[in-house]
């Protein structure tokens, strides 16, 4: 009798997905808030989509710009080495006071519900609206 053993390399690492750009250009429609209540300022994308302000600390799935600019109707961003992948929750946050959970989504990626995926070694460029007087809901319904 015969006994075939085989593995699905289950105990290998994942294969890596690479990594790509991320490139946008923000647009902003609304008065901007009193600079007090701008306390930073970033494009996210998340590769999930969040159910509440403590899933900010899931910062290992989720791209993250530097601080953006404040003030002026438009602004530009790259992000490199972002890992590939589909992002599902993706657009810009505004922290609106000191607490350490107090950010807001401000405005969202504008293509397919803001879902989008960044191809291995390639590129996406987003557009995103933002309007302090009207941001998204959130959590997402």
């Amino acid at each position: 009798m015969g006994l075939l053993v085989g593995c699905d390399a289950g105990l290998e690492p994942p294969e890596d997905e690479g990594t790509g750009t991320i490139t946008g250009n923000i647009s902003y429609v609304s008065p901007w808030p009193p600079s007090a209540e701008v306390n930073d300022l970033r494009f996210i994308a998340m590769r999930f989509v969040p159910r509440d302000t403590t899933d900010f600390f899931r910062l290992s799935e989720m791209a993250i710009s530097e601080r953006l600019p404040s003030g002026g109707d438009e602004h530009a961003f790259t992000l490199e080495a972002v890992p590939a992948g589909t992002y599902f929750y993706a657009g810009v946050a505004q922290k609106y006071a000191d607490d350490l959970l107090a950010w807001r989504p401000v405005g969202l990626v504008e293509t397919d519900g803001g879902v989008f995926t960044l191809p291995r070694g390639g590129s996406i460029h987003v557009e995103v609206t933002v309007d302090f007087s009207n941001p998204p809901v959130f959590p997402p319904q």
